[in-house]
Formats: structure tokens, C-alpha cells, sequence
């Protein structure tokens, strides 16, 4: 019984990595759990036509006067855009304006989401904001977190010098895709001796690593929490050591997965990378500390 039972985790699995790791990446829940008016936010709903007929559903919370730019925001791999926004809720009483949207088959947006089209589909979401934007609210931060963050890489490489992008910030993101795949994997006590044939199945593409050096000269910030349990932090050194600079990497001790921006301080270091591309000497000194901890 025990064999069989086995037998049938494999078959699934392998299933769903050839078509494609839908189930293994995306976990998306169509149920709403608040809007953001109930956190005192003024905002609009937002519809983003794609180029192959999909509809991706955002709200864009509007910004305290004077807004001094606009965060693009990508949420991690579970749930839906309503359950992510406190790790935004903060930035429009900071004077920015905030587009978070739903990749496809989350919350209110159509279609079913893959890597290809999460990706592809940036392209529409920048061609939205620039049509909704005053040309002074247009200093762009992307912001991505978990699989959002991997996203946020691959789009920024892809569409570098087509779009106006002046900063990327990057939270608890992972390194590659099979990378996490195959750590996920041997997590598990029934699949680790099959881990090393099964990452196979899973995509390498967009290869993130490459993708993250031909961001430059676009400033990246990385910020990853030192008591990560899903995404481990080597992911944020991988991350940062294949960047070209400018760079930044602050890995925030006692934090937890997408956890960071719960602490003041590294809520002051974005906003400081964002608004001047390098944030003030307090902080980065903290920052190199963590730094140091690349050669261990």
C-alpha cells in the first residue's frame, strides 16, 4: 500500500511538471478577502486587457500630495492581491502611488496563469499605467516578493529600455526555478531520493540569474529575511552577487518569509533606494554587515 501510495505522489507530480508546474507555482484563490477601502485607502479598481484577450483585475491606490512616484507591485504564488496588500498598505501615506494587480486566474482576473504569460503579460500592465499616470507620477518602482520577485527579474530584464523603470526591489525571491523546485522537493522525505532526477522536469527559464545581471543599470534592491524557512537567504546572495551594481542586498535578521518591510527600519531603506538610489549611511552600514555574511 505504502509503494503505491508513492507511486501515485510521483505520477502527480510529474504530471503537473509537464504541464507545465501550474499547480507547484501558483496557488490562487478567486475569493476576495477585503478591499481596500476597509484599510482607509483611496483607491480605483483597475482592468488590464492582455495581448491574447485575458483580463488581469488591480487596484491602484492613490498616493498622499505630492506623489513622488508609483510602486508596481507583484504578489507571491498564494491566494490573490486582497491578502498581499498589507505589504503595501503602508506606501500612499509615503506619497506613493501603489498598482498591485492579480496575475491570471487569480481573484477577479481571467484566464490561467504560467510563468510564459505572468511574465508576458507586464508588458500590458506598464502599457495600462502609463496611460493612467500623470507624466510627474511616473518615477516607477517594480516591486516584487517570493514569485512575484521572480517575475519582477525576468520582466525588468525583458523589457529594460522599453519601459521606465528607475528602481527594482526584490523581497524573499528565489534564485532559479528548478533551484526551488528541487529544495522543495527534498524537503520531502518520500520524494528526496527522486529529487535529483525530478528537478529535471521542472523549467530552468527565465534562467534568473542571468536576468538579474542585465538589469544594470536599473538599481536593484534585495531584501530577504534571515529567518526564511520557504525561500532560504542564500537565494537573496545568489541573487545579489549576479547583479551589477548599483546594488544593494539587506537581509533583515529575526525576519521570515516576505516579512522584512514589517520592520520600520527596512521600510526606510526602500523608501530611501527608491527616492535617491542609495539610502543613508545608517542604514547601509547594516546592510554591509549582512553583506559580510555572503562569504560564510
Amino acid at each position: 500500500m505504502r509503494v503505491s501510495s508513492i507511486l501515485v505522489s510521483l505520477l502527480l507530480l510529474c504530471s503537473a511538471c509537464l504541464s507545465g508546474c501550474s499547480g507547484l507555482f501558483f496557488v490562487p484563490d478567486r475569493k476576495l478577502a477585503l478591499s481596500p477601502d476597509q484599510l482607509g485607502l483611496d483607491y480605483s479598481n483597475i482592468f488590464i486587457p492582455t495581448k491574447d484577450g485575458a483580463m488581469l483585475h488591480g487596484w491602484l491606490l492613490k498616493g498622499r500630495k505630492p506623489v513622488r512616484g508609483t510602486v508596481l507591485f507583484l504578489h507571491g504564488n498564494a491566494q490573490n492581491i486582497s491578502y498581499h496588500i498589507a505589504s503595501v498598505s503602508w506606501l500612499p501615506s509615503r506619497h506613493y502611488n501603489v498598482l498591485l494587480y492579480d496575475y491570471r486566474g487569480y481573484g477577479k482576473s481571467t484566464g490561467s496563469p504560467t510563468i510564459e504569460n505572468s511574465i508576458e503579460d507586464f508588458s500590458s500592465v506598464m502599457a495600462l499605467l502609463d496611460s493612467k499616470l500623470d507624466k510627474r507620477e511616473r518615477n516607477l518602482t517594480v516591486f516584487g516578493q517570493s514569485l512575484g520577485g521572480a517575475f519582477a527579474i525576468a520582466a525588468v530584464a525583458d523589457y529594460k529600455g522599453r519601459l521606465p523603470v528607475r528602481t527594482l526591489v526584490i523581497d524573499s525571491a528565489f534564485a532559479g526555478f528548478r533551484l526551488i523546485a528541487h529544495e522543495k522537493m527534498s524537503d520531502l522525505l518520500l520524494l528526496r531520493p527522486f529529487s535529483g532526477a525530478l528537478k529535471l522536469l521542472f523549467t530552468n527559464q527565465p534562467d534568473l540569474l542571468s536576468s538579474i545581471n542585465r538589469i544594470s543599470p536599473i538599481p536593484v534592491l534585495v531584501l530577504h529575511g534571515l529567518n526564511d524557512k520557504i525561500v532560504p537567504p542564500d537565494h537573496a546572495r545568489q541573487l545579489y552577487h549576479a547583479a551589477r551594481e548599483p546594488k544593494l542586498l539587506h537581509l533583515q535578521p529575526g525576519a521570515g518569509h516576505i516579512q522584512s518591510l514589517l520592520y520600520p527600519e527596512v521600510r526606510h531603506l526602500m523608501l530611501d533606494f527608491m527616492e535617491r538610489h542609495k539610502p543613508d549611511q545608517r542604514l547601509l552600514r547594516r546592510s554591509v554587515r549582512d553583506v559580510s555574511l555572503l562569504t560564510k
